[in-house]
């Protein structure tokens, strides 16, 4: 009789002081974002990687990462089959589905055209009749999304969209600038490309949630984001990725 209570109170006492053995397992889908995300030998790497991984570690909740393209993963996220995706956008079409941690970093979206392309931008009318890439699921700010005055193509890899404007098959694309300049530069492409000077948004990078779900795992990540923010923590690791891969 004695055991028979001993064994639930230990248990209760065990889940109690070590939160983290009742604490369920977040599932995050990371995507072909480099150098903020990328699967590398089988594994999660990248600038946002590290960041997202120190704020769960810090916060104390388990989770994992898996590799999915950007709309399969964005589909499972808003069904609840995954929990969060990362790098992730907030725009208006998607508050209904998804809940958003604190802003991570600023993504300036910036055009990449040929070197010897005449092309200037500083608002959306000047794009009209242009071919412009875009990646399959992505945003670019609701204006631009909503946009019929130009030509949209789509592809699913950044790689695809330097390869069609370095052959004139769309006039530009838009890509927030360390992604492309790392992308290009891996191609050996860099310098076949320049880049305008005025961007085309900037966009504050999140962590998204299926919608309802983890309100309480966002506040305390958030939490370890804003201390991150405060110490400068986000800006060195940012400098030392790029000091170490030469971006």
């Amino acid at each position: 009789m004695k055991a028979r209570f001993i064994i639930p109170v230990a248990i209760l006492i065990l889940i109690l002081f070590c939160p983290g053995l009742s604490a369920r397992e977040i599932k995050l889908v990371y995507v072909n974002f480099p150098p903020y995300e990328d699967r590398v030998d089988g594994k999660p790497k990248g600038i946002l990687v590290q960041i997202v991984e120190t704020a769960f570690n810090r916060a104390g909740i388990p989770f994992s990462m898996t590799y999915l393209p950007f709309q399969r993963g964005y589909s499972m996220v808003k069904e609840g089959r995954y929990d969060g995706l990362f790098n992730f956008y907030k725009i208006d079409k998607r508050l209904p589905h998804f809940d958003y941690s604190t802003p991570i970093i600023e993504n300036p979206l910036v055009f990449f055209i040929r070197k010897d392309s005449q092309m200037t931008f500083q608002a959306l009318d000047d794009l009209t009749e242009k071919k412009i890439g875009i990646m399959i699921g992505y945003t670019y700010g609701s204006d631009f999304d909503q946009a019929g005055h130009f030509y949209k193509e789509e592809a699913s890899a950044h790689e695809h969209h330097f390869r069609k404007l370095l052959f004139g098959r769309i006039d530009a694309y838009p890509c927030d600038k360390m992604v492309g300049i790392y992308t290009a530069r891996k191609e050996g492409l860099i310098g076949e490309f320049k880049i305008l000077p005025h961007p085309l948004k900037i966009m504050n990078g999140h962590i998204g949630f299926t919608k309802g779900k983890h309100m309480d795992v966002i506040g305390k990540i958030n939490r370890e984001i804003e201390q991150m923010k405060q110490n400068r923590e986000i800006h060195l690791i940012i400098d030392d990725y790029i000091m170490n891969n030469k971006i």
